[in-house]
């Protein structure tokens, strides 16, 4: 008579992997994001008593100056402005952020109003180009992406906390089928 218990452990085993999988990709979706964030111009604000300073994109690093939480955004945002000069030449400038998707509305509970704020999916990943003003030939591109500090670089990166489940539950399925 065959012994069936090394199936139920391979198969215990591969329901508490696939339980940790899930569990940590719930737990990477309830972070709250981070994105580089600079601008053209040092910018300062005033929040609880506190200075915060946004640095300048033009001596932007990756370091922890330039990164700022999101609690409002599941998109990072990168936007290069090009001004097209009369000389032939072009001044170009970069920003990054966090993705403009907060919504705030007044709700009416407890006989009185209160502010609510939702995140509203309304970008797609990826770039598109804006022209700003055909006179003066500029042109914007905004660049959303998803993941941590994704606005880094030249181009929107994928999102690696992410690669690791995906590997895992694929390389499964390959051994479920075989």
């Amino acid at each position: 008579m065959l012994n069936m218990r090394p199936h139920c452990v391979c198969t215990n085993l591969i329901q508490s992997v696939c339980f940790l999988t899930f569990a940590t990709i719930l737990a990477n979706c309830l972070e709250i994001l981070e994105c580089y964030k600079c601008s053209v111009t040092v910018e300062k604000f005033f929040i609880d008593n506190v200075t915060i300073i946004t640095p300048l994109c033009s001596k932007f690093e990756k370091s922890s100056h330039y990164m700022a939480k999101c609690p409002y955004s599941t998109m990072c945002l990168k936007t290069i402005s090009t001004l097209h000069l009369q000389n032939g030449q072009k001044q170009e400038t970069i920003t990054r952020g966090c993705a403009q998707q907060k919504n705030t509305t007044q709700v009416f509970r407890n006989k009185q109003w209160e502010q609510e704020h939702l995140v509203q999916e309304v970008y797609k990943e990826g770039c598109t180009e804006i022209q700003v003003n055909n006179l003066a030939g500029s042109t914007n591109i905004h660049c959303y992406c998803r993941g941590e500090l994704c606005n880094s670089s030249n181009i929107c990166s994928f999102n690696k906390k992410l690669l690791s489940p995906i590997i895992l539950l694929s390389t499964m399925a390959l051994i479920n089928t075989t």
